[in-house]
């Protein structure tokens, strides 16, 4: 029986790839990001940044942790900084930064930073929903309808309001209470 985890993601032809990062404090997940295209993850005292770290735990004030680069996934390992790589064949590598660290399909990392761990994988991202083209289609053609039934239901509507009389609805209050008490009105 296989562990799910070390198997490598189902694959699809409507996914794209990126690279997820995970920022988790203890138990407690503090930062999450999908790099799909080119781009650069921080980690450090910065707004920018996956997760807040004080620079005192860092070599240097904002340092990039993870790098895209067309099909290329770093992810950069930080001076004094330890990083666990499980590859997709299912072997395990421990480092010490600093390093580079080209991850592939199935690859897992963790890089561990003070009380910080950043968790490293290549996962697909969906870019059309199941629906496919056809679902999509018909969806779109509802939204056509709905919105012809709704111009239809503006031009059919009555363009001029009727006014009440002042106190039209007093006396119609007034004259519904007389009815109800002659009906209910003890016999004399």
């Amino acid at each position: 029986m296989s562990d799910r985890r070390s198997r490598p993601p189902a694959t699809s032809s409507t996914a794209r790839r990126a690279l997820e990062l995970v920022a988790v404090r203890g138990k407690d997940v503090i930062g999450v990001r999908h790099m799909l295209a080119e781009g650069r993850a921080y980690i450090g005292d910065t707004p920018s940044s996956i997760a807040r770290v004080p620079s005192a735990e860092l070599d240097r004030a904002a340092p990039v942790i993870a790098e895209v680069t067309g099909a290329r996934y770093v992810l950069h390992v930080p001076r004094r900084t330890r990083a666990r790589v499980h590859g997709a064949d299912g072997l395990g590598r421990l480092l010490t930064g600093p390093a580079d660290i080209d991850l592939q399909e199935g690859d897992r990392a963790v890089l561990v930073i003070g009380s910080v761990q950043i968790r490293a994988q290549i996962v697909p991202i969906e870019i059309i929903s199941r629906l496919g083209a056809s679902g999509l289609r018909w969806i779109g053609l509802i939204g056509a309808l709905y919105l012809a039934a709704l111009a239809v239901c503006a031009v059919l509507a009555p363009r001029d309001r009727a006014r009440l009389d002042e106190g039209s609805i007093r006396r119609a209050v007034s004259e519904a209470a007389a009815q109800l008490w002659a009906e209910h009105a003890p016999p004399p």
